[in-house]
């Protein structure tokens, strides 16, 4: 037994870099698959202990791997693992994802730990995975002063056509006080976020890419870091259908299931079958403009544009249904810039229409008054060779009233990101706040 146990205890070292060390290899470049059956995934954790930062770590290559395969699961247990730290591995064992853990490299830092992981996952969800054996975990990166290959302009134009991929490049500093490391994960982010918007300059659809390559490279002589992200076109459209399917289908369901709790008079529990399928049908609108950004030509039926629709028109019945017409006063002074900004007020009426309230523009004859009073501040300015992108923060205070008493006070904060300037970066942040405070409207107006 004791023999066994030091057998154990030298594997598990084998498979782990101590802080202590440079960050292997695999941290900064993903190895190669040795097959087209699966991918290699790299993602960190941060956490006030290890299992913390490895819970997390883990919890966000599960939940990829389910987004990108339009797994059916449910993602609660997932993202309970990523917010708090609870244990990930029985739910995700019970759940079969198609994914195989080789590698970690912990990091400690001042409060925190740091945990990478390097991940084998499924390339395909309707094909079984063959993970090979993989012994380069505590391979560290080697000096290189030769650029690669993507850092050129021309290279990338001729093998990463922007007709075909949509894709990020950036170059940045080593902050004061920042590892290489964290330098790296902060670029790497920042090629993505440039990815995203390349996609569409004018709205906040999705906060992350299926699919998504990343490359970094450390340059010696001018000691900056560049970063390059990338994906195919036509990968990520085949992606995202597939998680519109999967997204419909579980709006469904939910609203199969709100439809039978409402008949059996459970109409608390009703109401967060319907929030759920409104979450669904959220991400599927998302979705599909992100779709039909990146392919102009894409069918109406290839991203259940009909299905969709119907399903909005039944979270409609249903809240009429159920509140048979609970009148709602939104009012209060929102600014772009110190500039008024009414359109804001609309966008939230707009959110919560769902519900099935009807709007007064009397306070005294409402059931519910609701008070928004919204800021804008410029936050950063992303800086590109060919453009700018201006990043504004957005400040909601909340407050929502019946019959006189505030039933709750709060604050939502958002980011916008716009390519012509900080006004309209300023309208993308409240566009994507209009979404979170009708969603917090719809919990207290059901409770």
């Amino acid at each position: 037994m004791k023999k066994k146990l030091l057998f154990l205890l030298l594997l598990a070292m084998s498979q782990v870099a101590i802080c202590a060390q440079e960050a292997p290899q695999w941290v900064q470049k993903k190895p190669r698959p040795a097959n087209d059956t699966y991918l290699y995934v790299v993602e960190r954790g941060v956490g006030a202990t290890e299992m913390e930062a490895r819970n997390r770590a883990m919890g966000l290559v599960y939940r990829s791997t389910i987004e990108r395969l339009a797994l059916p699961i449910n993602l609660a247990s997932i993202n309970e693992a990523i917010n708090n730290g609870s244990n990930y591995g029985d739910n995700a064992e019970v759940m079969n994802i198609p994914v195989n853990k080789v590698c970690e490299y912990i990091q400690q830092e001042a409060t925190q730990y740091a945990v990478y992981v390097l991940c084998q996952v499924a390339q395909y969800g309707n094909r079984e995975a063959r993970f090979t054996a993989f012994t380069q975990c505590n391979s560290f990166v080697e000096k290189q002063d030769v650029a690669p290959f993507w850092c050129n302009d021309t290279w990338r134009a001729t093998n990463y056509p922007r007709e075909q991929y949509v894709q990020g490049f950036v170059i940045g500093s080593i902050q004061a006080g920042e590892s290489i490391e964290q330098t790296y994960q902060r670029l790497k982010e920042k090629a993505q976020a440039e990815a995203l918007q390349n996609i569409s300059a004018t709205q906040n659809m999705i906060k992350d890419i299926p699919t998504l390559s990343v490359e970094s490279w450390h340059n010696p002589q001018t000691n900056e870091v560049i970063a390059f992200a990338w994906v195919k076109k036509e990968d990520l459209t085949r992606t995202l259908k597939k998680q519109i399917i999967s997204h419909v289908t579980r709006a469904e369901m939910a609203l199969e299931e709100a439809e039978g709790l409402l008949a059996e008079g459970e109409k608390g529990a009703a109401n967060k079958s319907i929030a759920k399928a409104i979450e669904y049908l959220q991400q599927v609108e998302e979705q599909q403009k992100v779709v039909q950004s990146v392919d102009s030509n894409t069918e109406m039926e290839d991203i259940a544009f009909a299905e969709s629709n119907a399903l909005k028109q039944r979270v409609t019945a249903l809240y009429q249904q159920q509140k048979h017409g609970v009148s709602v006063n939104i009012g209060g002074e929102v600014t772009v810039f110190d500039k008024s900004y009414p359109t804001f007020i609309q966008q939230i009426k707009q959110e919560i229409s769902l519900m099935g309230c009807t709007f007064t523009t009397n306070e005294a004859e409402a059931d519910w008054v609701v008070r928004l009073h919204g800021t804008t501040q410029e936050y950063n300015t992303l800086q590109n060779s060919s453009y700018s992108a201006f990043v504004v923060m957005a400040d909601v205070a909340i407050e929502i009233a019946k019959k006189g008493q505030i039933i709750y006070s709060g604050n939502v904060s958002q980011k916008g990101v716009h390519t012509m300037n900080t006004e309209q970066a300023a309208k993308e942040a409240y566009s994507e706040a209009s979404k979170a405070i009708a969603v917090q409207i719809n919990e207290i107006i059901n409770n």
